[in-house]
């Protein structure tokens, strides 16, 4: 229950410091947090009513799914398998944990691979691009075709030998009229390739027009059609220029349609216009403004190297003169206790006992707490989060879980380097340390570096999502 123990000591007893690194952070990592508890309670909770449980997971997982920008999750179990190019574009951007590496092609957030829903003709191609949401943009469009070798009889295979003959023209077409396509402006011409009758493999087509006009004007969605020609402008006989079709081929080299967008809104954990999250807002921008208000007579500088030094200096004298203070208290216990082993029938000595036991216990709980402090300075923790354990692993392709880590520890006085401290943090620190301020607390153990991760899985209409999503996984953590 490691994410149990880190959401209670964030929650607890805590100060204005902590509530200002709490809403830096960001909210996606808030989320997968709070989830993780909700899950993690329903298993420790054995013995409550079992609609209550169930209510409990529906809403940690309504939570999860925000994160992720899912509406609604898939409830398909069985796929056909995702297309090679999809599979592939995923492993080269993303490690085996699904932390994205590098860009995706044109920079884009989104990557959909459509299916082709025409399964009668072997040229023609349709595809149903309405699930691209209005608030995206659209970055670039790609056509795939897996172009397979000819199945010509001898006579053609040998004529094909020629050094011009093997050389085919490939057309892509946008069907303008369905009716008429071969009449003037039945058709608009949106790329064409050289390939090889010999050649088998995949071939790639820009269609982006297509694509934009689609999303313009859905009622004509007609999809695409593939002409071949020979060099000389004769159509080529269609046993001699094939491509895997999606109801007779592996799926894995089905014709699929590739859209690359970027999304302008970025999913967000909390909507801006929520009442709530205004309120919350609010709240604890007031609250930071009344604590500044009360900061200001107070002239802590620590903001350059000077003072950092200076800073450095008092350190060094403090801890001196408290060592030299610890040093003559030691020898007056030293010294009462020669007193009441003399006389030890006398209250005083007794009362000089009482304290000497006291003095030993309370040393020992000092020396506890700094020990249990160092143990539990501010350090990054083990956070999995298992998508087959909340019912995911259905429709996810890859990751099939990722390590989103979290920040747990304290944060003492004073920073040390290695805690990454911010100068806020820095001052925070000392002003809890001075108690000039009793609502302020120390300052919070949090994540000062994330990482993205990348997620590739099944819609209910069968499409192939690759999607990035920001600020997933604490990388280090540092006091703030």
């Amino acid at each position: 229950m490691a994410a149990l123990e880190q959401h209670g000591s964030r929650h607890s007893g805590a100060g204005i410091g902590d509530t200002r690194a709490y809403w830096r952070t960001p909210l996606s990592t808030i989320a997968i947090l709070v989830t993780v508890v909700l899950l993690q309670t329903v298993v420790a909770a054995p013995n409550r009513h079992q609609r209550d449980i169930t209510a409990l997971k529906t809403e940690a997982i309504a939570r999860l799914s925000k994160v992720f920008g899912i509406e609604n999750p898939p409830h398909i179990q069985t796929h056909r398998a995702p297309p090679q190019y999809m599979l592939d574009l995923y492993h080269s951007i993303a490690d085996t944990g699904g932390i994205t590496k590098t860009a995706t092609p044109y920079n884009a957030d989104i990557v959909r691979g459509l299916p082709d829903r025409d399964t009668v003709h072997q040229m023609h191609f349709q595809y149903n691009v309405s699930l691209v949401d209005g608030g995206e943009s659209v970055q670039e469009a790609e056509f795939h075709l897996f172009k397979l070798r000819p199945q010509g009889d001898g006579r053609h295979r040998r004529s094909l030998h020629s050094a011009r003959s093997h050389i085919i023209l490939l057309k892509i077409y946008q069907v303008m009229e369905p009716e008429n396509m071969y009449a003037p402006g039945g058709l608009k011409l949106l790329d064409t390739r050289r390939v090889s009758a010999h050649s088998r493999g995949w071939e790639t087509f820009n269609v982006r027009g297509a694509v934009d006009y689609w999303l313009n004007n859905s009622d004509s969605n007609h999809g695409i059609l593939v002409e071949a020609q020979g060099l000389n402008g004769e159509r080529v006989n269609g046993s001699m220029i094939r491509f895997a079709q999606r109801s007779q081929h592996h799926d894995s080299k089905q014709p699929v349609l590739v859209v690359f967008s970027k999304d302008g809104r970025k999913q967000r954990i909390a909507n801006t216009n929520d009442l709530d999250f205004t309120e919350f807002r609010e709240e604890y921008a007031n609250e930071y403004r009344r604590i500044l208000r009360n900061r200001q007579n107070m002239h802590i500088r620590l903001l350059n190297e000077r003072d950092r030094a200076q800073w450095a200096q008092w350190q060094r004298s403090y801890f001196s003169r408290r060592s030299q203070q610890r040093s003559q208290q030691r020898s007056q216990q030293r010294r009462r206790r020669q007193l009441a082993s003399e006389d030890s029938e006398t209250i005083d000595s007794e009362s000089d006992s009482d304290n000497h036991e006291h003095g030993i216990q309370k040393r020992a709980a000092d020396s506890y707490n700094f020990s249990r402090k160092r143990k539990q300075s501010c350090s990054r923790r083990q956070l999995y989060v298992d998508f087959d354990e909340i019912g995911w692993s259905g429709w996810i392709i890859s990751p099939q879980g990722y390590n989103a880590y979290h920040c747990k520890g304290e944060c003492p006085f004073p920073l040390g380097q290695n805690q990454k401290p911010t100068n806020h943090a820095t001052v925070q620190s000392i002003v809890h340390a001075l108690r000039v301020e009793k609502d302020i607390s120390e300052p919070c153990c949090v994540p000062n570096k994330l990482y993205s991760i990348s997620l590739l899985y099944f819609d209910d209409h069968e499409n192939v999502i690759l999607k990035q999503y920001d600020d997933m996984v604490a990388a280090s953590c540092g006091c703030h």
